[in-house]
Formats: C-alpha cells, sequence, structure tokens
C-alpha cells in the first residue's frame, strides 16, 4: 500500500494514467463540483491534508453548500504515484476526468450535471472535459475559471526558468516555488494564522509535470520534448467556440500575481460570446426569421451585460481559494453562479424563441 496516500484518497486509472481522486458526498439532488488544479499542483490544494484545518479549503465550503465534491489529480512526479507519465495532455486530461466523474456519479447515485471548476492552467480543460461529458451523457452546467488560463499559448515571461528534467517533464522548482510560497504565505496572512506549512506544502502537493499541460507549442514525442506547433494547436484546439460551457470567472486582487486579475475577464468574455453567438444566437437566426430591430437591440444588450454578470472579484491571489475566508467566498460565489447561468439560460432561450 502508497502510504503517500492520504485516508480518503483513492487512485483511478484511464487509458493507463493514474489519478489521484477525492470525493465527497452532498445533498441528493445537486450538481457535482468537479475540481481541477494547476500548475504542479495536486489536487490536495482544494481539499487539504492531514492535521490542516479542512475550514481553510475548498471542499469544506462546497459541501456545506450541499454540492458533493470531486477534486482529480493529474499524474505529476510525486510519490503517489509510481512513474511519470511525460505524454499526458490536455485531451487525456479532459477523457480521463470526464470518465472518472461519470464512474463516481454511478457508484453515488447522483444526477448528471456537473459544475466544472477550473484553477490556473486546468483553465485549458474546460473544453476538452466539456466536449467529453458530453460524449457520456453529463451535463457541464457552467466552468468556474478561477484565476484560470485558457487554451492559448503561454506567452514566454510566464514559462521564464522553467527546467525539462531526465524524465522529460517540466521543473518549476527553480522558477515559481518561491513566488507560489509566497502566495501561501499571503493568503495565511489575509486569513491571520499559518494555512500549511512551507515544507508540507512542498512534500505533499508540488511536483514536475508534463509538458502537454504546459501551454507552449512543446510536446513530448518520440521520446523528447521538442516543438510541434500543430501538435499542440490540434490538443488546445482554442477556436472550437462551440465546444466550450458557459465559464464564470472569479479573480484576485493581489499584487503579488497581477496577471490573471488584468486579463481573465475580457479573455473569457471573448470565449463566451463566440459560443453564444455561435452556438446558440446564429443557429436560431439560421431556423427562424430574421430578428426585428427591437429584438436585435434587447440582445445586444443582453450579451454585452454577460461579463458584468459572469464575473467577480475578492481579495486574495492566485490561491485566493486558500484559506477560511477565499474559501468561503468562492463556494458562495460558485452558488450565486449557479442560480445566475440558469436565469442567463432562460433569458437567452426567450430572446431566441420569438
Amino acid at each position: 500500500m502508497n502510504q503517500n496516500i492520504f485516508q480518503g484518497e483513492e487512485l483511478r486509472f484511464y487509458n493507463d494514467y493514474p489519478f489521484l481522486c477525492r470525493f465527497y458526498i452532498g445533498e441528493p439532488g445537486k450538481p457535482l463540483v468537479v475540481f481541477f488544479p494547476g500548475w504542479a499542483h495536486l489536487a490536495r490544494i482544494s481539499y487539504g491534508i492531514p492535521g490542516s484545518d479542512e475550514r481553510d479549503f475548498l471542499a469544506h465550503w462546497i459541501l456545506k453548500k450541499g454540492y458533493s465534491f470531486l477534486a482529480v489529480s493529474y499524474p505529476i512526479r510525486h510519490p503517489v504515484f509510481s512513474d511519470v507519465y511525460p505524454g499526458f495532455g490536455l485531451t487525456d486530461w479532459g477523457d480521463a476526468v470526464a470518465a472518472i466523474t461519470s464512474a463516481y456519479i454511478e457508484e453515488n447515485g447522483l444526477n448528471d450535471d456537473v459544475i466544472s471548476v477550473h484553477w490556473s492552467a486546468s483553465g485549458q480543460v474546460i473544453r476538452p472535459f466539456n466536449v467529453a461529458c458530453g460524449s457520456i451523457g453529463i451535463n457541464t452546467r457552467f466552468a468556474l475559471a478561477l484565476e484560470a488560463t485558457p487554451p492559448i499559448v503561454i506567452s514566454s515571461d510566464l514559462t521564464r526558468g522553467m527546467k525539462h528534467t531526465d524524465k522529460m517533464l517540466i521543473s518549476m522548482k527553480d522558477s515559481n516555488y518561491t513566488l507560489f510560497r509566497d502566495e501561501i504565505l499571503e493568503q495565511g496572512d489575509l486569513n491571520g494564522k499559518e494555512i500549511i506549512s512551507q515544507g508540507e506544502y512542498v512534500k505533499h502537493i508540488l511536483g514536475d509535470i508534463p509538458v502537454g499541460i504546459m501551454g507552449t507549442t512543446n510536446v513530448f514525442t518520440d521520446g523528447t520534448i521538442k516543438e510541434d506547433i500543430v501538435k499542440s494547436f490540434l490538443d488546445k484546439n482554442f477556436f472550437a467556440f462551440t465546444d466550450y460551457p458557459l465559464t464564470v470567472i472569479i479573480s484576485g486582487d493581489s499584487a503579488l500575481s497581477p496577471y490573471h486579475s488584468i486579463v481573465d475577464r475580457h479573455t473569457w468574455s471573448f470565449i463566451n460570446t463566440r459560443m453564444l453567438y455561435h452556438g446558440h444566437i446564429a443557429r436560431s437566426l439560421f431556423q427562424n426569421k430574421p430578428l426585428r430591430k427591437s429584438d436585435m437591440r434587447r440582445l445586444t444588450k443582453f450579451v454585452h451585460s454577460l461579463p458584468d454578470r459572469l464575473n467577480s472579484v475578492i481579495p486574495g491571489n492566485h490561491f485566493l481559494f486558500v484559506g477560511r475566508k477565499g474559501a468561503r467566498a468562492v463556494a458562495a460565489q460558485l452558488e450565486m453562479f449557479d442560480s445566475e447561468i440558469v436565469k442567463i439560460k432562460t433569458e437567452m432561450s426567450g430572446m431566441l424563441s420569438r
């Protein structure tokens, strides 16, 4: 038995890839919330480790809202996994977590509605997860981009200092670990307590990652890492706008990590607008009569209002969901967005079914 796997955790497998999973059962009839971690992190960042205060982590507060919660860690270089998987990519990630989600739904008698929560780089898997879910009868009510990046090519300033390892993985130890630790400390300051010790954080949560989830143009092929623009583009498939669910955005406000606070709102709003137009509005216009001028004005105003309705800012940095205040706030925002998405879909359906 692997002593690095904690009570309540288990390994699940898909296409020979291992995934560390932690599941919490909520109220019958409510959607399952599925959490995706970002670069270099196990999903333990959402539920903690033995000895930590569960109230400092997102899983506790999502459960308080009645939602079931599933945290799925992709394979990184860490003692919970017996091997490394340098060829793991975004499509693999989406397909695997959808299949694992389906299994938990069936095993626990849950309904087929899910809300996916994507932190940081796991925003890249919103589209492939939604596609995979749809292919097996799971409905993604919406995705929550928690300081999350869509599947665009990451600029070189965000990958500076990262290194290729002898296992053909990407190490962020020299480039990002100090920032990660500073952000965890700042979240502790916001909450007036230490949330997790620096040593335990590095030991139990961090590790090297496959190049295929980096968001660059590099891929693992023929036993090595090299640039392949076509292969990386096809795995990202950014422009498949109708494959995305509606995505809501929560950003922080810390100067330690300004990137997502500045860019996420309008990046995801672009994707949402394209998804709504090409997936719903254009299809409806093709099937029905042209819009009257008054309907056109109303529909345009509705679409242009969505960035405000689908965006939220809460105090904190890139780890804004870590610590009691931020974790509770994110859970409350998720519940609010769950209701808001229903209103938005009802309003849009009414305008398009004239």
